[in-house]
């Protein structure tokens, strides 16, 4: 398959300028552009520029959301059972689907962007930046955090919050600060994903971006809204094939198009090396400047994501919604080996921008202008196609997750207690509706897609995370305690945000102070209350079965609890094992677009030992379950 950009006159004008010493002066000015474009400065003012599809495309992208739209809508009469099957699937649904559907969730345009552009910016070093966001997470839900998730029995995260602190005062208020963080939270990712999708969509439709916003999502919201969580998995199902294919196929375009010298030529020898610098003094201007001070707390804030379980987002629900914790352990697993084909589609993207688009201005275009020059009518519809899924999967999950904090931690706890299942089930169809419609408007008059996500990733989540790890390790943690630290970060949160001071401020710097700062909140109000009611400690430790400091509650166990000495130790080499796997995983289709093939043999052996390894550590002991 011949990529049109890339044949002809072009291609030798492009070999031509190769050999001049300013073309990787130009590349770097594409990445530092990109990098800003993707916060709203250019790519929110710029012209409205549709590409034009061929009717090759559109019928394939048509065909694409009827199928799933029907999809959706198929599964409503499951969904409609009862409240359980409308938002954990009646608990009957395979490990593997969850594990699809879990892993194309994190799988959106607008972050596949952003990846794209650090690529572009700082190469292979650009990995290092997908610690803010805990990329190695997969392993812990593999290990333990999936299967502790699963033996709680309960339905969505803030309910779990009420086994875990009880159902006083001090319950109430935990749950309570869990599920407005968690709306909050999940309205902002709605309005961050309209954004992007809006700018995207613009790219292709002969609308705005505020139309194309409401036209694809309101499609989407159809199944959403109708089909439940059972309509989320199957359609995910299905989306999960197409994007894989989608994200193949581009890994395949960057590997045959782009040779090393042709890349060589547009970049510096740094480009392709994974070893961390200090310092990039050529990136100043893009925030980055002090790499090492960001990667120390990438890093920890990776570490701290991972082991405070999922957040107030929608990976609760597939752990909840397992048959049992040996499933819940195995989706884990296979969650992050279906997101491998993410980095090298990314990758490829960027080399196929670097050598095929340097010089062509608007480098905020860099991802559709590649799908419209680089590819041939048939293959680009169905990479729009694939892209689109990334998008409606991380869109159905936020809704189905969203809307059950509302239902069952809002409307059936306090506003209806006594509502049947039909009136659960339509106050589902409305939470979702206004979830969408709410994300939508707020969409509208975001203008910067970076600077939401990195306030919602690096300073609204650091304001919940200390007190979401103490919950699961520390058995003094109260819900008076875990309320303070929830309800403080957030303010502190808001006020680095609307402050020019503090908001000015590097990340490196605000990061560790919220932290701290929430750290001692919590920790003060949790000595100065009461523990948590002691049979229900008893009852969360016997079920649950937490390793970390639990000690005073496991000696007051009338029976005797599993051992944990042997399963920690495990678990702990386990972790030690599964993170560097999954990260040569994730490297070794990455290294193979490169034509890296030592490397990628370096990642395979990597992989086939850490494999080898886990089977003892791990997957054996997955029969205890």
């Amino acid at each position: 398959m011949m990529l049109p950009y890339l044949t002809g006159e072009r291609q030798r004008s492009h070999s031509a300028q190769s050999g001049s010493g300013g073309t990787v002066g130009r590349v770097q000015v594409l990445a530092l552009d990109l990098v800003n474009s993707s916060s709203g400065n250019s790519f929110s003012q710029g012209r409205h520029c549709m590409i034009k599809l061929s009717t090759v495309d559109i019928v394939i992208i048509v065909a694409y959301l009827a199928i799933v739209v029907a999809l959706g809508t198929f599964m409503k009469r499951r969904a409609a059972k009862n409240i359980g099957s409308y938002f954990l699937g009646g608990r009957s649904l395979p490990w593997w689907a969850l594990a699809m559907s879990g892993s194309s969730s994190y799988f959106d345009i607008t972050g596949t962007m952003w990846i794209v552009s650090l690529f572009v910016v700082m190469g292979l070093k650009g990995f290092w930046v997908q610690w803010i966001w805990g990329f190695v997470i997969p392993v812990f839900y593999m290990v333990y955090m999936g299967k502790w998730i699963r033996r709680s029995g309960v339905m969505t995260g803030s309910e779990w919050m009420e086994t875990r602190f009880g159902s006083g005062k001090a319950g109430e208020a935990a749950r309570a600060s869990y599920t407005l963080y968690a709306v909050l939270t999940i309205t902002a990712f709605l309005a961050y994903g309209a954004t992007g999708m809006g700018k995207f969509g613009s790219v292709y439709l002969p609308f705005s971006d505020h139309v194309c916003a409401a036209l694809i999502i309101g499609i989407t919201g159809i199944y959403v809204i109708a089909g439940g969580f059972h309509g989320v998995v199957m359609v995910e199902i299905f989306q999960t094939i197409v994007l894989s294919a989608g994200a193949v196929l581009i890994a395949y375009l960057g590997f045959s198009h782009v040779s090393p010298a042709a890349l060589a030529a547009k970049v510096g020898p740094e480009w392709g090396s994974l070893t961390p610098r200090w310092e990039f003094a050529s990136l100043a201007d893009s925030g980055y400047k002090l790499f090492g001070a960001l990667l120390i707390i990438w890093v920890m804030k990776g570490l701290l994501l991972s082991l405070s379980g999922p957040e107030q987002l929608y990976d609760f629900q597939r752990f909840l919604a397992a048959k049992n914790p040996k499933d819940a352990s195995k989706l884990g697993a296979l969650w992050g080996v279906i997101h491998t084909v993410r980095w090298p589609m990314a990758m490829a993207l960027a080399v196929l921008g670097i050598v095929g688009l340097a010089g062509q201005g608007d480098p905020e275009k860099v991802l559709p202008q590649v799908v419209q020059q680089m590819l041939p009518i048939g293959v680009r519809g169905f990479v729009i196609a694939a892209l689109l899924s990334g998008f409606l999967a991380t869109f159905n999950s936020t809704v189905n997750g969203g809307a059950s904090y509302i239902v069952k931690d809002i409307y059936h706890k306090y506003l209806r207690p006594g509502a049947s299942e039909r009136q659960l089930i339509h106050a589902s169809y409305v939470s979702s509706a206004a979830l969408i419609a709410l994300g939508v408007a707020i969409g509208f008059a975001a203008t910067s897609i970076n600077q939401m996500f990195t306030w919602i990733m690096g300073t609204l989540g650091a304001g919940v995370l200390m007190p979401n790890v103490l919950r699961w390790y520390w058995w003094r943690m109260n819900g008076w305690g875990y309320a303070a630290g929830a309800v403080s970060g957030m303010v502190l949160s808001l006020i680095q945000a609307f402050t020019p001071y503090f908001s000015s401020l590097p990340l490196y710097v605000t990061f560790p102070a919220i932290v701290l700062m929430v750290v001692a909140i919590t920790v003060a109000v949790t000595l100065a209350s009461s523990p948590t009611d002691p049979e229900t400690l008893r009852k969360f430790y016997t079920e649950v079965r937490p390793s970390g400091f639990w000690g005073p509650v496991a000696r007051k166990c009338s029976a005797p609890v599993k051992p944990r000495k042997t399963s920690s130790t495990c678990s702990l080499w386990s972790i030690l094992i599964g993170i560097p796997w999954l990260v040569s995983m994730y490297l070794l289709p990455t290294y193979l677009v490169l034509h890296r093939y030592t490397e990628a043999a370096y990642a395979l052996a990597i992989v086939a030992a850490g494999s080898v390894a886990l089977y003892f550590t791990w997957y054996r002991r997955l029969a205890e379950e």
